[in-house]
């Protein structure tokens, strides 16, 4: 029996053993892949950190494109050559879609408009008001800056200095002013003094010293006339009631249009005095562009501020009458101011 099972015990004893999988533990392969996870992780927090974001360096926020999202500055700000200065320049001058030419465009010919078209909320296509109204203004006074006046605002006249009467006749009984030393204010004696010397500065240089200090004086005296001339405008449509806002807005865009047509006339009137040749168009143009302000005003009045034309025009002529008054009173403040400033 024993002899029986032992070559099948040999048998086995000398076949090889089947090959079995190797088994790895689970554990082992989930921190493998987590460790690679992490590796790659890590190199990817390592590049972030080493690319620094570009920003803004008008506001510092982070740049995601070519103008900054929250200032709308753009990213390229190198400072320019002189070829794109001027380019820059010469395209913003130009350009067909510029804003400065849409808008005098739209002041001159359509008058009203830009105001209209400011309290209905359409204002990216425009320059805003006061902008406009500085950049002409500037304009208009840097021009008169470079006009030579000479003006004589005191003289005496040599035909009332006294004279030897003739016989039998009395001397006049009024005393003529012959020279700054007899200007007098008898109301207020005090000011004597410098009544003498403001004349004496008017006629030492023919006062260009007076009308440069006019020159300086009214850029300022039109920021309180306007505002004080809505106001009184404010009063005149009082009903439907319109916001001073708007009251001022129209006016801030009708003296643009003024002192454009201002500077038109100086332009014009020094063509003249310098080819005198063109001094017959230059008065033609100087009668048109007067009424055009006229037509212009009236206009402008009915479209900001709708009314049938006979309530316009008489609205117009009261506001006429009141800005003339009030106009001169500025002026004329504006005169003495800078005369006591000699």
């Amino acid at each position: 029996m024993s002899w029986a099972w032992a070559p099948a015990l040999n048998m086995s004893a000398d076949e090889p053993a089947a090959p079995r999988d190797v088994v790895v533990p689970e554990a082992a392969i989930v921190g493998a892949e987590s460790s690679a996870v992490v590796a790659e992780s890590s190199a990817i927090v390592a590049d972030a950190s080493a690319v620094i974001p570009a920003r803004c360096k008008n506001c510092d926020a982070v740049l995601l494109g070519r103008f900054c999202a929250n200032c709308s500055q753009a990213a390229d700000v190198h400072v320019p050559t002189t070829k794109e200065l001027v380019h820059e320049f010469l395209e913003g001058i130009t350009h067909s879609d510029s804003r400065l030419w849409r808008t005098l465009t739209t002041l001159w010919f359509k008058p009203g408009k830009l105001t209209q078209e400011f309290v209905a909320g359409r204002r990216v296509a425009y320059l805003p008001p006061f902008r406009l109204y500085l950049i002409v203004s500037i304009i208009f006074f840097l021009l008169t800056s470079f006009v030579h006046v000479e003006l004589e605002v005191v003289s005496f006249d040599e035909a009332l200095k006294p004279s030897h009467p003739a016989a039998g006749t009395s001397a006049p009984a009024a005393k003529s002013i012959e020279s700054c030393a007899d200007a007098k204010f008898p109301w207020h004696p005090a000011w004597n003094p410098r009544i003498r010397r403001t004349c004496e500065a008017l006629r030492g240089d023919k006062s260009g010293n007076w009308v440069h200090l006019v020159n300086a004086t009214l850029p300022k005296a039109m920021f309180f006339f306007l505002p004080l001339i809505a106001f009184l405008n404010m009063l005149l449509y009082w009903r439907p009631r319109y916001r001073y806002a708007e009251q001022l807005l129209f006016f801030v865009h009708l003296h643009a249009f003024y002192f454009s047509v201002a500077i038109l006339l100086l332009l014009t009137s020094e063509a003249a005095d310098s080819w005198p040749k063109l001094a017959g168009i230059a008065g033609l143009l100087s009668t048109v562009l007067g009424w055009t302000l006229v037509v212009y005003s009236l206009l402008a009045l009915r479209r900001v501020f709708p009314r049938s034309w006979p309530g316009t025009l008489f609205k117009g002529v009261v506001l006429f009458f009141v800005y003339s008054i009030v106009l001169g009173l500025t002026v004329a403040g504006v005169f003495v101011y800078a005369a006591l400033q000699l």
